[in-house]
């Protein structure tokens, strides 16, 4: 059987030797409290989204695994965390939620359930496990959930672009540093391909655990623009009724809020003015569902 640990050391080799990572994009485990590290009642695992990595998360995920007492993975998708041109090309919808389902079972070597934190197409895969293996998962907290894009037509567009381009939109030191500065139109046909089929009522009425949305809609000026809001709140409502409760049943297991002044980088400080509130909001849902101090 695998030890907290020993799964620890294991992801920091296999990071160790990845070509072409920038520094501090590494997946890795943080072991809470002190060795010999025992497996806990839960584990955190944060789920970066398109083009970022977990640094779009912090420190927000590392608090979240604090207030639960828990031991925490931070994962990097297939072809993220490199600036290279090609870093995505031959990606697709599958080998995302096949890294997601590995990152299921590593945070069940850490914890006997698992609470899910993802922004974004992190959200979209934290929902996408919720709804597959509903057993394993204590809860989802998810930031800006990609559902829909809020332009169709850019996407659209981006879909058909062969190799790689640069990222659309001026970034900042901190963006160049924890974000791809080139994306490989595999990586658009991949995110267009994971919206189209898992992110379905069909889908996500599978969702029987405790979910906590958060989103930015401040109104008509201050509202996400890379995620449509529509298709976030329309999401919240195929959400299958939470466990051992009747369907239309209304549950403080699920919540969601908006955010205004905020960003669709909900959760972190330098990208979002909201990040505090958030925070806060997602500590207060997950202590009341019993998971955090």
């Amino acid at each position: 059987m695998t030890l907290p640990a020993e799964l620890a050391r294991s992801v920091g080799q296999v990071e160790r030797a990845a070509v072409g990572i920038k520094p501090d994009n590494e997946a890795r485990v943080l072991l809470h409290g002190d060795a010999p590290f025992a497996r806990r009642t839960v584990s955190v695992a944060y789920l970066h989204g398109f083009t970022a990595s977990q640094a779009e998360g912090a420190p927000a995920h590392r608090a979240i695994a604090d207030a639960c007492g828990a031991h925490l993975i931070l994962n990097r998708l297939t072809g993220h965390g490199s600036d290279a041109p090609d870093a995505m090309r031959g990606v697709t919808a599958g080998r995302w939620r096949s890294d997601a389902r590995e990152v299921l079972d590593a945070a069940l070597v850490l914890g006997e359930k698992v609470v899910l934190v993802g922004t974004s197409m992190g959200g979209s895969l934290a929902l996408d496990l919720a709804a597959t293996y509903p057993e394993h998962v204590a809860a989802v907290v998810a930031w800006s959930p990609g559902i829909r894009v809020h332009d169709p037509a850019q996407l659209q567009a981006a879909v058909l672009v062969q190799g790689a381009v640069a990222a659309p939109g001026e970034r900042s030191a901190f963006q160049r540093r924890y974000w791809s500065s080139m994306i490989h139109g595999d990586g658009y046909r991949a995110i267009a391909r994971l919206f189209i089929e898992r992110m379905q009522p069909e889908v996500l009425q599978g969702v029987r655990c405790p979910v906590f949305f958060g989103i930015w809609d401040g109104g008509e000026g201050d509202r996400d623009t890379l995620t449509s809001v529509a298709a976030m709140r329309e999401a919240f409502g195929w959400l299958g009724a939470p466990a051992g409760m009747p369907a239309g049943t209304p549950a403080g297991s699920r919540r969601l809020v908006a955010y205004d002044h905020a960003a669709h980088v909900l959760a972190s400080p330098p990208r979002s003015p909201a990040a505090a509130r958030v925070l806060a909001d997602s500590l207060a849902f997950l202590r009341e569902q019993g998971l955090a101090r």
